[in-house]
């Protein structure tokens, strides 16, 4: 029986195309989001100095070209896997964009008016001020890429050390409300296959820890309303797989992968999950510059004290291009890729009854367990700085 399920899932995109002759494969991509997807805009809008444009940002790929990385992001693996060109910042004025355009920015957040970047509303804003750059067909057959959330969930934490239960989920709705009506200005424009890459465990993050002052634990809140956002971000896209018409989705558990390689980082090919490459302090948290860069950058999850190398970029892009539904859902981009348009709500239900037939080790819901990680970053937390010691600058 499983061995039936098997085959059935892996013809399901082939009996599409059988059905739908006149499926096209998307050319065209759209990013949205802050420094992770930042391809070079930061250094379009700052004053300031911007780091990613600077050594040892880009040492890996022999110069640094504004993205916050010793190398690639995530958007370019998905470019090179989609066959098209890397997609150019949008504030790059000699760009060309014929395949789409990248609107995240360093620093962006959903709510608030933070200095020298783009709010995603302000994103959307640029996206809508140029979409004649594109046809009609263009825009609905491309994909919308996103990840953002991060900065608000930071600062909150930063500012609201003890919130009560009721007050992180009130923030955590006024947080998914404004993705919402974003999301549905972009539908509105012709959008209609959107990839979300959800929000990391962002208490693992090198930077903060470091200036949580306990380097051993990851710092409970900002996980948690991670966690909260992306249960609450993966009940909307299914809403609005039912309530839009066309409206096609993917939805990447990065929150997972990045706990699983921060406790167990040698499974995933790297040395440590827990100091960052570049960086002062106990763990490399903070202050990247080529003064204090590690000599190997592939054998580190994170770059600096809140972005990822090259090599996790690479594999959270395979991830989410070919992964099963145990990590992205209900469709990988490449399966997103090829979706008719012509289909409507009724997909959504095929997909709930494929996913039923699965066998699951859990709900995706369920998997963003902040004791079970807690616990387990303890069990694993000597063996772990011990081998990372070596790597610190």
């Amino acid at each position: 029986m499983a061995i039936l399920k098997s085959h059935f899932f892996s013809l399901f995109p082939l009996l599409l195309l059988l059905h739908f002759p006149t499926v096209s494969f998307a050319q065209t991509l759209f990013v949205f989001g802050d420094g992770l997807y930042d391809a070079g805009n930061k250094q379009f809008l700052s004053q300031n100095r911007v780091d990613a444009s600077f050594p040892p940002y880009g040492v890996t790929v022999g110069q640094a070209t504004g993205r916050w990385s010793d190398g690639s992001i995530v958007p370019d693996y998905l470019a090179n896997f989609m066959g098209i060109p890397r997609i150019f910042p949008i504030l790059l004025t000699t760009g060309d964009f014929s395949h789409g355009a990248n609107f995240a920015i360093a620093d962006a957040s959903v709510l608030g008016s933070p200095p020298e970047t783009m709010t995603l509303s302000q994103q959307v804003r640029k996206f809508l001020e140029n979409k004649n750059k594109w046809t009609n067909q263009t825009r609905s057959e491309a994909i919308y890429l996103f990840y953002i959330g991060s900065d608000d969930y930071l600062n909150y934490a930063k500012n609201n050390p003890s919130p009560s239960d009721d007050q992180k989920q009130a923030f955590v709705d006024q947080v998914v409300t404004t993705l919402k009506a974003e999301i549905k200005v972009v539908y509105g424009s012709g959008g209609r296959k959107f990839a979300f890459q959800n929000l990391a465990p962002l208490g693992c993050l090198p930077a903060v820890k470091q200036a949580s002052g306990n380097v051993q634990e990851c710092v409970k809140l900002p996980s948690e309303m991670a966690a909260l956002h992306n249960k609450k971000l993966l009940q909307l896209l299914v809403e609005l797989s039912r309530e839009l018409n066309g409206f096609q989705y993917s939805f990447y558990d990065f929150f997972s992968s990045i706990q699983n390689r921060v406790i167990k980082s040698k499974t995933y090919t790297f040395e440590t999950g827990i100091a960052a490459c570049c960086g002062t302090g106990s763990i490399n948290g903070s202050d990247c510059s080529a003064k204090n860069v590690c000599a190997k950058p592939e054998e580190y999850i994170f770059f600096d004290g809140k972005h990822l190398t090259q090599e996790a970029n690479l594999q959270v892009g395979h991830l989410m291009w070919g992964a099963d539904p145990e990590v992205i859902g209900p469709n990988n981009i490449r399966e997103l890729m090829v979706l008719p348009l012509e289909l409507t709500v009724i997909l959504a239900d095929i997909q709930e009854a494929m996913a039923a037939m699965r066998p699951r080790q859990s709900n995706i819901e369920s998997l963003y367990d902040i004791k079970k990680m807690e616990s387990e970053m303890a069990n694993h937390w000597l063996y772990q700085v011990d081998k990372a010691s070596s790597f610190m600058i």
